[in-house]
C-alpha cells in the first residue's frame, strides 16, 4: 500500500513541476489528468517494485531545480536526482536529464556556472556515497556482485532500444495514447501556422524528452550497454503528460465549451485503462487456490525453455496437472498441453501485451501472442505419461539465456 501511494504522489509532484516550469493552472491541471488516466502510470502500482518511488524523486528533483535558483537548491536538486538513481538505477538517464533541465532554467543567470556545478556535485555525491559505503563494507565481493547485477541489464535485444519505448507505449496506452499524441501534434501545428514561438517551458520539456530518448537509444543501439525495458520508459510519461496538458489547454482555448467533453473523455479513458487490472489473477494466487481445493497436482508448461521452480512438495493428485502456473521466461518454443479435460482456465498475466516488454525478445513476444499460454488445471487423460516434475526438455538451459543480441 505504501509503495502504491507513490503513484498518487507523482500526480501532485507533476502539477507542482508544471507550475514551477511556467505552465499556468489550466495547463498544469490537464497535465495532471493525463498522467492520472495513463495506464503506464497505474498498473505497476500493484507490484512490489520501486519504480514509482524513484519517479517521485525524479519529479521532486526537477521541481526543486526550477524554483528559486540558488546554489543550495541546485545542490538539493542534484542530491534528489542521485537518490532517484539509488532507489532504482534503471532510471540512470534521469540524472543527466535533470541536470540538463536545471541548466536550461539557469543558463541566463549571472552565476549559471555555479548553479550547474552545485547540481552536478549533489548528484555525484548522492550516487557515489552509497557505492563507496558498500565497497567499504563488502570489499571485492561488493564489486563482484555489482558487476553481475550490471550485466543482468542485457536480457532482450539492444537493437530494440529505438523502437521499444513507442511500441510498448502503444500497447500500454492504446487509443488514449494515440489521442494524446494527436493533441500534441495538432497543438504544434497550430503554433507553427500562427508563427508564434513555443512557450519556453514547453520547449524545455521537448528538449528533455528528446535527451532522455536519445540517451536510451545511445546506450542500447549505439554502445550496447543497456537493453531498454518497459519499466525503463516510465520517466518519459510525465514529460509526455506535460506536453499533452499544454496541447489540450491550447486547443480548448478555441472551443472552451468542449472542456466538459474532454474531462469526460479522460475519465472514460482511465476507466477503460484501469478496469482489466482488477480481475487479473497471477500464478501464485491460482496455485494456492488449486492446492487448497483440489490438492497438490503435477506441474507442467506449454512452452519450453522457461525457468522452473518446483515446490518440493509431494504430489497428492497425480491425475491432475497445473499448466503454466509460473513466470514464463525465457520462451524457446511452444510444446502444447497434455491431453485431458480442462477443469479451470485463466489468462496468464504475460498474455497482457505491456507485460511482454520486460526482457522478452520479438521472437518470444511472437510465440506468446500466437499460442495459448493460459493457466489451466487439466484432468489428465493418461496420468502415467506425465512425470511429477517437468521433463528436461521444459527446463531452463544455459544456452537459453538471452544476451542482448
Amino acid at each position: 500500500m505504501v509503495l502504491s501511494l507513490f503513484s498518487t504522489l507523482n500526480l501532485y509532484l507533476l502539477y507542482r513541476l508544471a507550475r514551477a516550469a511556467g505552465a499556468n493552472e489550466t495547463e498544469s491541471a490537464w497535465a495532471l489528468l493525463f498522467m492520472a488516466a495513463s495506464n503506464t502510470s497505474f498498473y505497476y502500482a500493484r507490484h512490489l517494485v520501486p519504480y514509482e518511488c524513484a519517479l517521485s524523486a525524479v519529479l521532486l528533483a526537477a521541481e526543486v531545480g526550477l524554483r528559486r535558483l540558488t546554489p543550495v537548491r541546485a545542490l538539493i536538486c542534484g542530491l534528489l536526482a542521485g537518490i532517484a538513481y539509488g532507489i532504482y538505477n534503471g532510471y540512470w538517464y534521469a540524472v543527466p536529464v535533470i541536470w540538463l533541465v536545471h541548466l536550461l532554467a539557469c543558463w541566463r543567470e549571472p552565476q549559471w556556472w555555479r548553479l550547474t556545478t552545485s547540481c552536478a556535485a549533489g548528484a555525484t555525491l548522492a550516487v557515489v556515497a552509497p557505492i563507496a559505503w558498500g565497497a567499504g563494507l563488502g570489499g571485492a565481493s561488493y564489486w563482484e556482485a555489482a558487476g553481475v547485477f550490471a550485466r543482468s541489464a542485457t536480457l532482450g535485444l539492444f537493437a530494440e532500444g529505438w523502437s521499444l519505448p513507442w511500441e510498448y507505449l502503444f500497447h500500454s496506452e492504446e487509443i488514449f495514447g494515440l489521442t494524446a499524441a494527436g493533441c500534441i501534434v495538432l497543438a504544434f501545428f497550430s503554433v507553427l501556422r500562427a508563427g508564434a514561438p513555443l512557450p519556453r517551458w514547453v520547449l524545455g520539456t521537448l528538449i528533455a524528452l528528446v535527451a532522455a530518448y536519445g540517451l536510451l537509444v545511445l546506450f542500447s543501439c549505439g554502445l550496447e550497454r543497456f537493453v531498454v525495458y518497459a519499466r525503463t520508459v516510465k520517466p518519459l510519461v510525465p514529460l509526455l503528460a506535460l506536453l499533452a496538458g499544454w496541447a489540450l489547454a491550447r486547443l480548448l482555448e478555441r472551443w472552451p465549451r468542449l472542456q466538459p467533453v474532454a474531462l469526460a473523455g479522460l475519465i472514460a479513458a482511465a476507466a477503460v485503462n484501469f478496469w482489466p487490472h482488477f480481475p487479473r489473477l497471477f500464478p501464485r494466487d491460482i496455485e494456492i487456490a488449486v492446492m487448497r481445493h483440489w490438492g497438490n497436482p503435477k506441474r507442467t508448461l506449454s512452452v519450453a525453455g522457461s525457468l522452473y521452480v518446483g515446490l518440493e512438495l509431494p504430489v497428492k493428485r497425480p491425475d491432475l496437472a497445473l499448466v503454466n502456473a509460473q513466470l514464463l521466461y525465457p520462451v524457446r518454443s511452444y510444446v502444447g498441453v497434455p491431453a485431458g479435460d480442462t477443469l479451470l482456465r485463466f489468462d496468464h498475466p504475460v498474455s497482457y501485451r505491456p507485460f511482454q516488454y520486460e526482457c522478452q525478445t520479438p521472437r518470444e513476444r511472437s510465440l506468446l501472442r500466437s499460442h495459448d499460454i493460459s493457466i489451466r488445471l487439466i484432468r489428465l487423460a493418461a496420468p502415467g505419461t506425465l512425470p511429477d516434475n517437468p521433463p528436461p526438455s521444459l527446463l531452463y538451459r544455459a544456452e537459453d539465456r538471452p544476451t542482448g543480441r
